[in-house]
């Protein structure tokens, strides 16, 4: 773990420059609470979004193809702090899988707090950035099938992620947003490994990184509850 803490520093440290300008801004507009804008302090905002990616890739010297799916799922609720300032709370699932000489399909599970940031203060909507920090559930599975005996190894454990999100949220009706932007994912994982049928085991720790294009849709509501 203490590994995981000192390789997320650099991380930190880019957020903390990320967020800045941004603060910075924010005060320098020095504006009141406003009712044009439906990011308004003390208003709920709930959320379901997804990512989803396929490709295939041909090597040149053969006619091995490698086609790759990957999506995910991400659910949030969160309150408006401030005039668009929003903090809350995130879960979010992904799966890849990928086939040709070697099978692979990864599962991830993360959750942890986010605050997000829109820009301006439009009734039609904002661009925003988000950034989200917590724990990291991961699962990996692999099958190497072009030996005459195929070799299973199963790599599963936890660890520290982060979030980075930038996009554009539009506004229906002061209540129902659509978001559409892009995510940068950073995980650092300590996996356990067991390799099948000869039942080696071992353990190394890990670092993942992708980037997806995301799409959803929010509820802005001025009470949590209907």
């Amino acid at each position: 773990m203490k590994n995981h803490l000192k390789d997320c520093k650099p991380l930190f440290f880019l957020s903390f420059l990320l967020l800045l300008p941004i603060s910075i801004l924010s005060q320098q507009v020095q504006s009141q609470d406003s009712l044009d804008t439906p990011f308004r302090k003390g208003r709920w905002l709930t959320g379901l979004s997804g990512t989803i990616s396929s490709n295939t890739n041909k090597e040149r010297n053969s006619d091995e193809k490698r086609i790759t799916n990957e999506f995910g799922l991400n659910l949030s609720t969160g309150k408006f702090i401030e005039d668009r300032w929003l903090l809350g709370g995130n879960l979010r699932a992904d799966r890849g899988s990928s086939s040709g000489n070697i099978d692979r399909t990864t599962e991830s599970l993360f959750v942890g707090p986010f605050i997000s940031y829109y820009l301006t203060d439009s009734q039609r909507g904002s661009l925003f950035a988000r950034l989200s920090s917590g724990y990291i559930r991961y699962r990996e599975e692999t099958s190497i099938n072009e030996l005459d005996n195929p070799i299973r190894e199963v790599s599963e454990g936890g660890g520290l992620g982060a979030l980075v999100g930038l996009g554009y949220s539009y506004v229906i009706n002061d209540q129902i947003a659509f978001d559409i932007g892009f995510d940068l994912n950073l995980f650092w994982v300590s996996i356990d490994q067991e390799q099948q049928p000869s039942g080696t085991v071992g353990s190394q720790n890990i670092s993942i990184s992708n980037t997806a294009f995301s799409f959803g849709f929010n509820v802005i509501l001025d009470d949590f509850f209907f």
